[in-house]
C-alpha cells in the first residue's frame, strides 16, 4: 500500500498519522484492501465471510465513527439552512459497518439497512428557513410567541404529516431508534440520537471541529452515539436526548432530537 502527500511517494511501511489523514485534503490512502474474518454465522445469506476493515492501518476510520470510551460516536446533522441540503449521516458512513459493532454479529447489510432507513426518516427534517418562515412570517416576535406557546409543532398528532408540523419527524426518528435497539440490545449495546446546547457539551468526534466553525452558542449539535457494553448502555439508556436545550414550550413536546 502507498500514501501520496503532495504528489510525493512515501514508504508504505510509515502510513499518515490519523491527524494527517484527516486534516490534509491532500493526503489519500489508496487500495485499502484490509481483510478480517467474519465470526461463522455472522454473515448474512450470499454474504462473504471475508470483509474489508472500517479502520486503515493509519488508524483512518472509514466509517466516519469516533470511539470514546465505551461508546462510539458519529456525527448527525439534524437542520441543514435550505431544504435542499443534505442532512443526517455523512454519506459514506453506510459504506462500512464499525468494527466494533461486526464482531458482535452486525452485518454489512443490515447497517446499511439502518443508514438508509434514517436518511429516508431525515427527508422529513425542516430546514432552517422552513422554521424561521413559520414561527416568524409575517407576523414576526408577536407569531413566533404565539406558535411557541400554543402551536404542538413537534408533537405525534393527527396532524403530524401536514408541511407545518414536524411530528412525523420526530415520530420517525423514535421508531427509527426502537427498531436498531430491538437488535442492539440483545447484543448488549445501544444507541440514541442525541442534540447538546452549547456545542461545547458534546462528544469532539470526527467532523467536530468543521461542525461548529462559523457557529455561536445557539447551534443545537446532534451526534449518533452507540453504547457498545451492556454497563454503557444502561448508562445511555438513563440518559436524556437533551443536553442543554431545555426547550420546555409546546412548540418544543414529542421532540427526540
Amino acid at each position: 500500500h502507498y500514501y501520496i502527500t503532495n504528489n510525493l511517494r512515501m514508504d508504505p511501511s510509515a502510513p499518515p498519522s490519523y491527524n494527517d489523514a484527516t486534516h490534509n485534503e491532500n493526503t489519500q490512502y489508496f487500495n485499502p484492501e484490509v481483510t478480517i474474518k467474519q465470526p461463522l454465522g455472522y454473515a448474512e445469506q450470499g454474504e462473504s465471510s471475508v470483509v474489508v476493515s472500517s479502520i486503515t492501518p493509519g488508524g483512518l476510520r472509514l466509517d466516519k465513527a469516533k470511539k470514546i470510551g465505551d461508546r462510539l460516536v458519529i456525527d448527525f446533522e439534524k437542520h441543514a439552512c435550505c431544504p435542499w441540503e443534505t442532512t443526517g449521516l455523512d454519506p459514506d458512513c453506510k459504506n462500512y459497518v464499525p468494527d466494533e459493532l461486526r464482531i458482535k454479529g452486525i452485518t454489512q447489510g443490515i447497517w446499511v439497512e439502518w443508514c438508509e432507513e434514517l436518511m429516508k426518516v431525515q427527508k422529513k427534517s425542516p430546514s432552517i428557513s422552513g422554521c424561521l418562515c413559520l414561527f416568524c412570517f409575517p407576523g414576526l416576535m408577536v407569531q413566533s410567541i404565539l406558535c411557541a406557546v400554543f402551536c404542538p409543532t413537534s408533537g405525534d398528532h393527527c396532524l403530524k404529516c401536514l408541511p407545518c408540523f414536524y411530528g412525523d419527524w420526530h415520530a420517525g426518528i423514535g421508531k427509527w431508534q426502537r427498531t436498531v435497539n430491538e437488535v442492539l440490545n440483545k447484543k448488549d449495546m445501544h444507541a440514541k440520537l442525541k442534540t447538546y446546547k452549547p456545542h461545547n457539551k458534546a462528544p469532539k468526534s470526527i467532523a467536530y471541529k468543521d461542525r461548529i466553525a462559523g457557529k455561536d452558542e445557539n447551534y443545537e449539535m446532534s451526534m449518533l452515539e452507540i453504547a457498545l457494553t451492556a454497563a454503557e448502555s444502561q448508562k445511555l439508556i438513563s440518559e436524556s436526548w437533551d443536553n442543554g436545550v431545555n426547550d420546555g414550550c409546546t412548540s418544543g413536546r414529542g421532540r427526540l432530537l
